[in-house]
């Protein structure tokens, strides 16, 4: 380390105080509510080479922080003082920018002629074009359809703003206004950074400032480091799903096998599903991609509290991502649902660890963040408004030592809430209900968190909602350690009248005016045998209303009457005796839902596995074609039995006439 220990703190200061003042920037002037409400934002500094080594987890989104700038820098380089470079285009720049709609713009820092940082900041905007408002459509097949494509560009030239990349951007934005108001909020921040960076270095010299950065990247790869060797060394695989893509009700499979050594640790995604022709991608190029791993650079900072948040915390992890695979998919593949395969990844990954580590790993979460937008016509001009309704969380996993968080999951908690007084300023919307969801939770020792529903009434003909990211309606957020799988999550249009209408996941809703749509996202599963429950805090749930007197009884085996006063009271006697015929059941480590129950009875592990492998024997771009296929042949033949990894062999050699597959 070059720089003194107590020295390096007083810089970290001063980093984080800079990255996070760029934050508040943008907090404060950006134009959408989707950014200054839930704040779907980032910033960071990085060093020359494209590094984050300072990295704010205090204010906006906290993912992309093992992430690099080298390719988008190698694309657009040289710079001169006063560039500024726009982009928002995964393959050109190895997946720095995930998906379209989240705009990128990074400012190389001059001292002396020299670069010795970028300021950099994202946003994810309104509308950038494409098949529906707001842009992100499930079902596009490729990235063409999801609206412009911006490869590394100088919006500014030496200082002077490129007129011609703005009329570009503009022109293809249903909402060109709300765009570049969020862009010049994240030009604001990068300026700002400019000017406090280089006061940093005339106050502490710039070698101080330059030996800072390095030092900060070795101390958070170190600290890492050592959190991971105390993970017993080993391999830990596991899997779960997606519940489909959008044109079939074939499950997407996501699976890792984990292997620690010492302070390294190894993350391969070979067994994983092939690419999708649908939007759930996630661009890579096969390197590390803190996307893929969140849930392990959580686990590590929640260890080490203290820790320096910035790249170096990835640098002890190896990434093992075969291209056509979904993390790692072939050009032209769409990308604009990629955070759900985060959103499952964050599972993945602490299922896995959790068979290393039973009492440091919570219960799977709700496991989506559907992101409600409404778009609504605009009279005053024929245009149409766009906003974002909610970011629809779910319950948090319950854990070892707390329950889990209602309305929250761990892997989304950077989002925060729309307040609807905003939102209904916004845009024409009324919001009818938007609460806790009774009987969600997933029971346990520890229960998971309860979802959310969100009820909204149609006020203005010719409006349209998505809800990009909605999971879970199929496959329960599974429990561990004993506690059950949380609630699924649920889609009705008009509930509690005659005409109430339950619904699959939202692709692009046209709900007439007056009409009420109503979402309801998954609970969270729970941790520890629910018979273990304090019975008080049963009782106290139900009567929060987050519990019924039903399932208080069926699931925790608490037996509530009314006293003489008709107060509910826990019945202790009914309750131990309850108690005790449920526990001679059996209890499994996991409980995964009925559903996933039912699909792995027939499609085992060992069967998904062949399959993925050998449809990487075809071009990336058939590879999910012939995965339907398969999937619709055994399923034609209404068996109930294992899929025999033979069998598979045999059908896809006859499927495609063994001219693919050699």
């Amino acid at each position: 380390m070059r720089t003194d220990p107590a020295q390096l703190e007083i810089m970290r200061s001063y980093f984080n105080a800079i990255a996070s003042g760029m934050g508040h920037v943008i907090e404060r002037t950006s134009f959408t509510t989707f950014v200054k409400e839930s704040a779907d934002f980032a910033t960071a500094l990085a060093t020359p080479d494209g590094e984050f080594f300072v990295y704010p987890k205090t204010v906006g989104v906290t993912i992309f922080m093992g992430l690099s700038l080298k390719r988008a820098i190698d694309e657009c380089g040289p710079f001169e003082p006063g560039d500024i470079v726009i982009t928002n285009d995964p393959y050109s720049t190895n997946g720095l920018a995930t998906h379209l709609p989240d705009v990128h713009v990074f400012k190389p820092i001059f001292v002396n002629g020299e670069i010795i940082s970028y300021a950099w900041a994202f946003v994810h905007v309104s509308d950038v074009g494409g098949l529906v408002p707001a842009s992100i459509s499930p079902t596009a097949t490729d990235i063409h359809q999801e609206g412009l494509r911006i490869p590394p560009v100088k919006l500014y030239k030496a200082g002077i703003e490129n007129k011609e990349v703005v009329a570009l951007l503009n022109a293809n934005s249903r909402v060109p206004h709300l765009n570049y108001g969020d862009i010049n909020a994240m030009i604001a921040a990068v300026n700002t950074a400019e000017t406090r960076l280089i006061g940093m270095v005339n106050k502490f010299g710039l070698e101080a400032c330059k030996n800072s950065m390095e030092d900060l990247l070795e101390q958070a790869e170190t600290r890492a480091g050592n959190i991971i060797r105390e993970i017993p060394d080993g391999t830990y695989s596991f899997a779960d799903y997606l519940d489909d893509d959008m044109v079939s009700d074939v499950p997407i499979r996501l699976a890792v096998t984990i292997t620690i050594k010492d302070r390294k640790i190894i993350l391969d995604f070979s067994e994983c599903d092939p690419q999708v022709q649908t939007a759930f991608n996630l661009v890579t190029n096969g390197s590390k991609h803190s996307f893929l791993f969140q849930g392990l650079i959580n686990y590590i900072i929640s260890n080490d509290p203290f820790i320096p948040v910035n790249g170096g915390i990835t640098r002890p992890i190896e990434v093992i991502a075969p291209k056509g695979t979904l993390v790692n998919p072939e050009y032209p593949a769409a990308v604009g649902i990629r955070h759900s395969i985060t959103m499952r990844m964050y599972n993945v990954i602490l299922g896995a660890l959790a068979q290393a580590l039973p009492t440091a790993v919570p219960a799977a979460g709700a496991g989506q963040s559907a992101i409600v937008v409404l778009s609504t016509p605009d009279d005053t001009d024929g245009t149409r408004k766009i906003a974002v309704v909610e970011p629809m969380g779910g319950g948090g996993g319950g854990q070892f030592d707390m329950d889990g968080v209602d309305g929250i999951d761990h892997a989304s908690g950077f989002l925060k809430n729309t307040p609807i007084e905003s939102l209904e300023q916004h845009i024409d919307i009324f919001v009818n209900k938007y609460e806790l969801k009774q009987d969600t939770a997933g029971a346990g020792f520890h229960r998971g968190g309860h979802a959310i529903q969100l009820d909204f009434e149609i006020l203005k003909a010719e409006s349209i909602v998505t809800a990009r990211g909605m999971e879970r309606l199929r496959f329960q957020p599974w429990g561990l350690a004993g506690g059950k799988a949380g609630a699924l999550g649920k889609v009705v249009l008009n509930p509690n009248t005659e005409e109430q209408t339950d619904l699959p996941k939202i692709e692009i809703l046209r709900p007439e005016q007056g009409q009420v749509v109503s979402i309801t996202s998954p609970g969270g599963g729970g941790w520890g045998s629910p018979l273990e429950r304090d019975e008080t805090l049963v009782l106290d749930e139900v009567e929060s209303g987050l519990l019924s007197v039903d399932l208080a009884r069926e699931l925790y085996g608490v037996v509530l009457t009314n006293n003489s006063e008709g107060a509910l009271v826990v019945n202790l006697d009914e309750t131990l005796n309850l108690r005790s015929e449920i526990s001679k059941g059996e209890r499994p480590t996991w409980d995964f839902g009925l559903a996933r129950e039912v699909y792995e009875s027939k499609w085992t592990a060992e069967a998904s596995i062949t399959l993925a492998v050998m449809l990487r024997k075809l071009p990336a771009n058939q590879r999910s074609h012939y995965k339907h296929l398969i999937h619709d042949y055994f399923n034609d033949l209404e068996t109930t039995s294992k899929i025999d990894s033979q069998a598979i062999k045999d059908v896809l050699d006859k499927l495609t006439n063994n001219k693919l597959i050699k």
